[in-house]
């Protein structure tokens, strides 16, 4: 199912709506995916072999929440913050996109007949919303394409860690997550992010195959990539030398926020006839209201003996996968 858009430049910006304008290119949406802050479309041709000035990019709206910034500030958030620390081909890019009268209106009937996650069908666009992004698609182009999506979390320990620790932030936190019954995507993929970036070899080699078989991207974690997750955890680590439990001043708190947000994006690869491309996504900046909770979970993880393998005895497991207690 789709819904028909037109497109054009307005102003040097690009335009979307759902009325024809003067030189405007007809397109039509489907909606691709939705997390807890955006809806994602797919942005296609009127027709085969018709024209589509937006090959290569998705269409991206924020929901109506409270906790979720306009596109305008999403954007400036990135150009500040992210933008800035890798080379422009490795990073999921943004542009602003003008949204015409009514189209709010008709996306939100729209999004109401396809297929959605139960948990998420309360959520609508707001009506009131003047701007969108523009991101790169990441998506397979062809059958042939492989794309893996992988959240890298905590390349380096925790400055919240005990110095003895077993486990490091994120093995910790799925360790604690599992005994409550709980499993995330990332927990899932039952991998210490520590590996991707070790300097023992065998450790990359080991990580990589068990994220993908594609051998094109396998080779590229090891490689090219790896030096790629290595940058990540030097910002990760610079942004956030003391830890959440030890920062308090508006700018340490900023910064704590900047490197929450580098351990919870995600790296695309996409293998396509054996060339590689790979970007860093989901570099929204996350919020200082969260601190209290980063606050609360560090706290619980060192005080309730997760780290240290040390949790109570009616859910302690030895950990098996964490390379402080697995070399």
């Amino acid at each position: 199912m789709s819904i028909t858009v037109y497109f054009s430049e307005q102003d040097g910006l690009p335009f979307i709506g759902v009325a024809p304008l003067a030189s405007s290119t007809q397109l039509q949406l489907t909606y691709l995916s939705e997390g807890g802050a955006n809806f994602v479309f797919r942005i296609i041709a009127q027709g085969p072999g018709n024209d589509n000035p937006l090959n290569g990019k998705l269409f991206r709206l924020r929901k109506d929440l409270s906790h979720v910034q306009s596109a305008k500030a999403q954007l400036e958030a990135f150009d500040a913050n992210f933008r800035p620390l890798f080379p422009a081909h490795h990073v999921v890019q943004q542009e602003l996109i003008v949204l015409g009268p009514g189209l709010a209106e008709a996306l939100n009937a729209f999004v109401k007949t396809v297929s959605r996650p139960t948990h998420r069908l309360d959520d609508v666009l707001p009506l009131d919303q003047t701007h969108g992004l523009l991101v790169t698609d990441m998506t397979p182009s062809t059958s042939e394409d492989v794309l893996l999506q992988l959240k890298p979390k905590w390349l380096a320990q925790s400055p919240s860690a005990p110095a003895d620790a077993k486990r490091c932030r994120t093995c910790a936190l799925r360790a604690q997550r599992g005994a409550e019954r709980i499993h995330t995507a990332t927990d899932r993929q039952e991998t210490c992010p520590l590996r991707l970036v070790s300097n023992v070899e065998h450790h990359g080699t080991e990580v990589a195959t068990s994220l993908t078989d594609d051998k094109t991207i396998a080779n590229f974690l090891i490689g090219d990539g790896r030096q790629l997750l290595v940058t990540l955890r030097s910002h990760q680590e610079m942004l956030d030398p003391l830890g959440a439990l030890a920062v308090d001043d508006e700018d340490a708190i900023r910064n704590v926020c900047r490197a929450m947000t580098l351990r919870d994006c995600t790296l695309f690869i996409k293998s396509s006839s054996g060339q590689i491309e790979a970007r860093l996504g989901d570099l929204d900046l996350k919020l200082a209201e969260k601190l209290s909770y980063w606050k609360e979970v560090e706290g619980k993880l060192r005080e309730e003996g997760w780290y240290k393998n040390g949790e109570s005895e009616e859910v302690w497991a030895e950990e098996t996968i964490c390379v402080l207690s697995r070399p």
